[in-house]
């Protein structure tokens, strides 16, 4: 990967409380390159159920990095396959820019979850 940009943040912390989140649930978002042709290779894959979907309410701090009509595709197959179903995450995915854009919360390492090229 290349040209990562991501924040990580518990989105149930105004800043208002005296006493921190004790079980914070931290949302991590970003957005990185793959290499070239990955993407392509990804969406291709059956059993994904790629479609058209893109990133939902991204914060302000990355809109930036975001391509503006970058053919964003998801699947919830791929999704599962990253998340091994232990967090919730939504994975877009622009074959036109190689580009990935991540919405997790709580993200963990699932093992063989890092897709196959």
């Amino acid at each position: 990967m290349s040209d990562p940009h991501w924040l990580g943040y518990d989105p149930n912390d105004s800043g208002r409380e005296p006493i921190p989140d004790q079980d914070p649930r931290i949302r991590v978002v970003g957005t990185a390159r793959l290499p070239a042709g990955a993407v392509r290779s990804i969406v291709s894959t059956p059993g994904y159920a790629f479609e058209p979907s893109a990133p939902a309410r991204p914060p302000k701090e990355l809109a930036a990095f975001l391509p503006e009509h970058a053919g964003w595709l998801a699947g919830a197959g791929y999704d599962s396959r990253i998340t091994g179903a232990r967090y919730p995450g939504r994975f877009h995915l622009a074959p036109a820019t190689d580009r990935v854009c991540f919405d997790t919360v709580d993200p963990a390492i699932v093992d063989g979850s890092h897709p196959r090229q």
